[in-house]
């Protein structure tokens, strides 16, 4: 029954944020950085901000597997794939969120194109669908995504995202919609070695979330990464390793609210942009 009541509360608590898109894996790299990730640029630019996709001259698959406070019901499954596509680039993303008797998914395409060397803009549609058991049934609509990455110098990266700009409406009752959000960081790399984000992430019907990280590279191909989150009152910390292709990226949460969760992801690159 104790088991029960947590479950409804942790849903009670993370709804808003399932309704926002907040509450989708960014990989694990993202994770790991508090989830300061509008400036980076790979897969999961499906989810972190869809303007930086066009920066990729590479194919991309992954996959994340999101386990929080150690209760399999509110586990996060995603995949992601993204490939350079003419001259711009696109992005496919699926995440599957909750059990049974409740369930939040979304499917997304996107496309982004560089409009300089320094300059990438992205938008995306989503599909979005809540499930509430058997008794109340599926609520589904569309939203919007649109996304910008700017590189001024080689050490700079800017980046803004906002999430459903039309307050898309998932149900009737109480007019319900999908909130919207607006996020703005900039990352300064002050070496091969160490770079530090920071990001303002406000979601119109919560508090502003302030979101730090930082990601240093002891050796080639080794990441330590570390990150805090406001809204949560959250530490992370995460490692990833890279061979060849393939990287494998894992990352622990710790809310001083809610408890521990983490993060596992697995991606792929391969092939080249044709020029």
């Amino acid at each position: 029954m104790k088991t029960h009541l947590l479950i409804s509360l942790l849903f009670l608590l993370t709804f808003q944020s399932l309704a926002s898109g907040g509450n989708e894996t960014q990989g694990a790299r993202a994770s790991a950085l508090g989830g300061a990730s509008v400036t980076l640029y790979d897969a999961w630019s499906t989810t972190n901000n869809i303007g930086a996709l066009g920066m990729i001259d590479q194919y991309q698959m992954a996959v994340a597997y999101e386990n929080r406070f150690f209760l399999p019901q509110v586990g996060m499954r995603s995949i992601a794939f993204a490939g350079p596509l003419g001259g711009g680039s696109i992005g496919v993303v699926g995440h599957n969120y909750g059990y049974a008797g409740y369930a939040n998914n979304r499917l997304g395409l996107g496309y982004a194109r560089k409009l300089s060397d320094y300059v990438s803009l992205g938008v995306q549609v989503d599909y979005v669908q809540v499930r509430m058991g058997d008794i109340y049934g599926s609520k589904s609509t569309l939203v919007g995504e649109v996304g910008v990455l700017i590189m001024p110098t080689e050490k700079i990266r800017l980046g803004a995202h906002v999430y459903n700009p039309t307050r898309s409406k998932l149900a009737n009752f109480d007019d319900e919609r999908i909130p919207t959000s607006l996020r703005i960081g900039g990352q300064y790399i002050f070496s091969e070695k160490v770079s530090l984000l920071l990001e303002l992430d406000k979601d119109m019907d919560l508090k502003l979330n302030i979101k730090s990280g930082i990601e240093y590279t002891p050796v080639e191909s080794m990441f330590i990464r570390a990150g805090f989150a406001t809204a949560q009152n959250a530490f992370n910390l995460g490692f990833g390793y890279k061979w060849n292709g393939l990287q494998a990226d894992v990352s622990a949460n710790v809310s001083q609210n809610l408890g521990y969760s983490s993060t596992v992801a697995l991606s792929y690159q391969f092939g080249k942009r044709e020029k």
